[in-house]
């Protein structure tokens, strides 16, 4: 039996799906720079008609989503199906439900979708409004855009398990249905702008650089400060300079999806794997509210992004507050404790402490010196001292206040994002990347608009300010 030959796609065909005025040889090219857009419901792809009421999506978003004979087909035969079955979205949508442990009560405050509503969702053979299924799919990690398509593809099954196995209540790291539904939400938001930034070819720093670590021998700090110190090598940070704003790094120089949202007051962050994804999650209540406590919370977030291997991430670490800080007095997982050392020692080099304290002296004084120079918490600077120098340091009276120039440099820009309703999480450089992508024609206005929460019209008049803000 001879090779099977690719068909060769003429320019008339390319021209028929994505309009005689777009341009190049191949699909891509011509769906980059194509004006058609295609609109789709829960079950049919057509080309967009002013009327049409489902998801408008750009030529290159549908040709990512569903390839280029179902455009085809949309075009020469005026609409296609979709899905895979009859069964499909509604049995992916209901099984990830109930592998998450979440009741369709809790589902519906989670979505804003109405209980009857979720519950024609779920029933086969029933048609849903596609913006009701867009709204189930960030609370239960959902790819929406394959949904009915791939399960594979719209699913990633082992996050599932650990989130009901962290909603049971697994050991102190049980969790309220609200709290589930910010992390789910998180790791559908860290896939998606993941693929934002891929489409955008915005280079894969963490890939490219490094690779997961399996050293966790005894003492496991030391290991932790092995990995900071090969951390600021490859990125090229002074040995013994500190980081003047860890969320820039993280965001714009390792291009790692950061997303902030509301945890309660015990909670500090999270590290999520959602698919090939890794993402940090931060809690903007409680103790974070301090930039130099939410600046040891990222730095112990990054050190099991960058460096713990799959199965010790387990594809969702939840840390609190007392385990990042240090108020667990003797903390028995090596995960943690070499991430906690990552963190203080990325921020503050050993050998940077050591000057600080010859120079300052083995007071109180020193802490303080060391926390206004790193930008770390008197806790983590008091600690960090007394495992470097060797002594006991007494706490002394008072402390430094957070300089208002620290702020500037870790504090996000909520208060002026231009969209009142778009939600924290989908700020900073989540809504870049749209903005971004919708220049670019990777997706359409009424995607970014959905993706921000927001209006089409409402979105255009802020576009610009909202790329000057997040850039």
């Amino acid at each position: 039996m001879g090779a099977t030959m690719t068909p060769i796609i003429d320019a008339s065909t390319l021209s028929s799906i994505f309009g005689e005025d777009s341009s190049g040889s191949t699909p891509d090219e011509r769906a980059r720079t194509s004006h058609r857009e295609f609109v789709r419901g829960q079950t049919m792809l057509a080309e967009a008609s002013p009327a049409a009421k489902g998801r408008r999506l750009a030529a290159y978003e549908a040709l990512s989503i569903f390839g280029l004979d179902v455009l085809r087909r949309a075009i020469e035969d005026g609409q296609v199906a979709i899905v895979s079955s009859r069964a499909e979205p509604a049995k992916t949508i209901k099984n990830r439900r109930e592998a998450l442990g979440i009741s369709i009560e809790m589902l519906a405050k989670m979505s804003g979708v109405k209980a009857g509503a979720l519950e024609k969702m779920e029933t086969s053979g029933k048609v849903s409004p596609i913006r009701d299924i867009e709204k189930v799919a960030p609370p239960l990690a959902i790819d929406e855009r394959y949904l009915g398509l791939s399960v594979n593809k719209s699913v990633d099954s082992e996050l599932g398990v650990r989130f009901r196995r962290l909603f049971y209540g697994d050991g102190k790291k049980g969790l309220t249905a609200p709290i589930v539904g910010k992390l789910t939400e998180a790791a559908w938001l860290i896939a998606r702008q993941q693929d934002i930034l891929d489409s955008l070819d915005v280079e894969d720093v963490v890939q490219r650089e490094f690779e997961h670590s399996h050293d966790y021998t005894f003492p496991t700090y030391e290991a932790g400060y092995r990995l900071a110190a090969r951390t600021r090598a490859l990125l090229g940070i002074d040995e013994h300079a500190p980081i003047p704003s860890l969320r820039r790094l993280i965001e714009h120089d390792l291009n790692i999806p950061l997303i902030e949202t509301e945890l309660g007051q015990s909670l500090a962050g999270a590290t999520i794997a959602n698919g090939k994804r890794r993402g940090i999650v931060a809690n903007i209540q409680g103790r974070n509210e301090n930039p130099w406590v939410r600046r040891m919370t990222l730095a112990h977030e990054l050190g099991h992004l960058l460096w713990d291997p799959d199965q010790q991430l387990e594809r969702l670490v939840v840390d609190r507050y007392d385990e990042i800080i240090g108020e667990v007095k003797i903390l028995q997982d090596r995960v943690e404790m070499r991430a906690n050392a990552f963190a203080v020692a990325f921020l503050a080099p050993p050998a940077e402490v050591d000057r600080i304290v010859r120079e300052n002296g083995s007071g109180w004084q020193a802490a303080i010196r060391l926390s206004e120079h790193f930008g770390i918490s008197l806790t983590a600077s008091r600690a960090h001292i007394q495992n470097i120098c060797r002594f006991q340091l007494a706490a002394g009276k008072g402390g430094p206040e957070v300089s208002d120039e620290w702020k500037a440099q870790e504090d996000r820009t909520n208060d002026f994002f231009p969209i009142t309703e778009t939600p924290i999480s989908r700020r900073g450089r989540f809504s870049w990347a749209v903005v971004r992508a919708l220049g670019e024609k990777l997706i359409s206005d009424d995607t970014a608009a959905t993706l921000l929460n927001t209006n089409v019209e409402k979105f255009h008049k802020t576009r610009d300010s909202i790329f000057d803000l997040t850039s």
